[in-house]
């Protein structure tokens, strides 16, 4: 089945408002904006289309990537008229779409193996396929409990659910039709807080992709700065 790459941007991003007023997904890693590396990623990785899921200062976020966004890679916009959380955005799209979608957070900087990742997903059937690497902050992660053969039991946060895993949820899956059945048609909800929890623990199967590629949070203040000071440093 065809996977339609999908980039969740519309978020209010109020943690790095101590950096900048700027859309986050447009503050600059490097030379370019978090948004153009993870495009530029995308066409690396044999995506000619993308779709942007916009909310908040969705106009600033076109414009600027009038000007930016690689060649020949086309974009598709949808614009939230209010906020439906990531599974809601996410939902609405899979709706007209159809396909599987490949769904990435736009806080994310990315450099994992995309088709190797496609292929695991294409080759077992679980309604999903979460990517999780080892984490060194559990305490305020999205963590996957994952049995022997790579299927995911629990997801949840440990003060909020008891969850105990070093196994942090890195904000990328892959998502079948059938999971978005689970997203309510109207409303807020989230993946990793609403829709993973109640799938796994309906028993449908969750398959955890495990990399120790470099899939970096850049959405606090603090990583942000690390991450730019890496770049600089290297």
């Amino acid at each position: 089945m065809p996977v339609q790459a999908v980039i969740l941007a519309g978020g209010k991003g109020t943690r790095m408002r101590s950096v900048s007023d700027t859309p986050k997904v447009l503050l600059p890693l490097g030379d370019k904006p978090i948004l153009v590396h993870q495009l530029e990623w995308l066409k690396r990785s044999g995506f000619s289309e993308v779709c942007l899921c916009l909310g908040y200062q969705s106009d600033v976020i076109q414009e600027a990537l009038g000007e930016s966004s690689p060649p020949g890679l086309k974009i598709h916009y949808q614009v939230e008229e209010t906020p439906r959380g990531t599974a809601g955005a996410v939902r609405d799209i899979g709706r007209t779409t159809g396909d599987d979608l490949l769904v990435i957070y736009g806080d994310l900087f990315i450099d994992i193996d995309c088709r190797k990742l496609l292929e695991f997903h294409a080759t077992h059937d679980g309604v999903a396929t979460v990517v999780v690497r080892r984490t060194d902050h559990p305490e305020d992660s999205d963590l996957a409990v994952v049995n022997a053969d790579g299927r995911i039991q629990a997801v949840g946060r440990m003060e909020r659910d008891g969850i105990t895993s070093d196994l942090g949820c890195a904000a990328i899956w892959v998502v079948r039709p059938e999971l978005l059945k689970r997203v309510p048609e109207e409303g807020v909800s989230d993946f990793a807080r609403d829709i993973f929890p109640a799938a796994a623990a309906a028993g449908d199967k969750l398959m955890a992709y495990e990399t120790s590629e470099r899939v970096l949070d850049v959405g606090t203040p603090g990583r942000y700065a690390a991450f730019n000071e890496s770049m600089r440093n290297a």
